[in-house]
């Protein structure tokens, strides 16, 4: 799959402009999440790892293993050890803790406290602890680090995930019990939706929902390599539950186009993007900022998130 440089940044222009216009998202936030997710577009057409070939048998992934563990992801190794200090130079520009945790892990990382490919090898482990210990030495803005690292990391994530999406063995629909019909001729045309909620390609959860055509077709978005595959309708992500009364989904006025699905079951929520009936540029990584008044909602009314933003936090 050919990455569309071009379109991609003008997707990206577009919604930060729609970010700026949002009162609850401080200024200096937009700023850096702009340039780093623009750091990242120019960083990923050019990004070179080596694509995995050991990929799980079609029948399998079809049974929900997926077709490469995140620990086995390749990476352009130097690139992100360039984007590292790229996005570092950049973050220390910024004011408060986050500088001073940023001008921390440099100093680290001179003296050889740090290791960055242990660090990026951490990350694809889900390593909780290795990131808990740095987060111990930098207190006001404990997350620093595994955002520089997540950051540097995503251009070639994205990029083995794309090659890896073309492997994915072809699901048929179930057409036993529909009509012969346009719409019906329409959906043959989509893939099918997984029988599970976690990615085809990482078996990460996803981080989003979206909802697709006038049909509501439903899609997620991986918290790690960023694809998106189709999911089923009436289904949770986390714990599989498909009970309809116990899934549930409530708005709010702040954040027009987006909802969130919540399910009794689990205690968990899922922000869900519907743009089909506003004019709004879709960037999942950015419309989980943009939909940030309905975490506070969703937290308040006993549920909580599955899974980080894919910044971080």
């Amino acid at each position: 799959m050919n990455f569309d440089y071009s379109s991609a940044k003008e997707q990206l222009d577009k919604k930060v402009s729609e970010l700026r216009e949002k009162p609850f998202l401080p200024e200096e936030l937009v700023n850096l999440i702009s340039n780093v997710a623009a750091i990242q577009l120019e960083a990923q057409q050019h990004s070179s790892p080596t694509i995995p070939t050991d990929l799980a048998p079609d029948d399998a992934n079809l049974q929900g293993r997926p077709l490469l563990a995140r620990e086995d992801f390749t990476y352009d190794y130097e690139q992100a050890c360039k984007l590292f200090d790229k996005l570092a130079e950049l973050v220390g520009k910024e004011e408060g803790p986050i500088a001073e945790a940023t001008a921390m892990i440099s100093v680290a990382i001179k003296s050889g406290d740090l290791d960055l490919k242990q660090a990026f090898k951490a990350y694809l482990e889900t390593d909780d602890d290795f990131f808990m210990g740095w987060a111990e030495k930098m207190p006001e803005a404990p997350r620093t680090l595994s955002f520089l690292v997540q950051s540097a990391l995503t251009p070639s994530i994205k990029a083995v995930a794309a090659a890896l999406e073309e492997k994915l063995p072809h699901q048929q629909a179930d057409t036993s019990e529909r009509a012969d019909n346009e719409e019906l001729d329409f959906e043959l045309e989509q893939p099918a939706p997984r029988n599970h909620g976690h990615c085809p390609i990482c078996g990460s959860v996803p981080f989003m929902h979206s909802l697709h055509h006038k049909q509501g077709f439903r899609y997620a978005n991986c918290s790690f390599c960023h694809t998106e595959y189709r999911v089923r309708r009436m289904a949770c992500a986390y714990c599989d539950n498909t009970n309809a009364d116990s899934l549930k989904f409530f708005t709010v006025e702040e954040a027009p186009g987006y909802r969130v699905d919540v399910c009794d079951s689990c205690k968990t929520y899922m922000k869900t993007t519907d743009f089909r009936e506003v004019d709004k540029v879709s960037v999942p990584a950015l419309n989980d900022l943009e939909s940030l008044p309905l975490d506070f909602v969703a937290v308040e009314e006993g549920y909580n998130r599955g899974t980080l933003s894919v910044w971080g936090f």
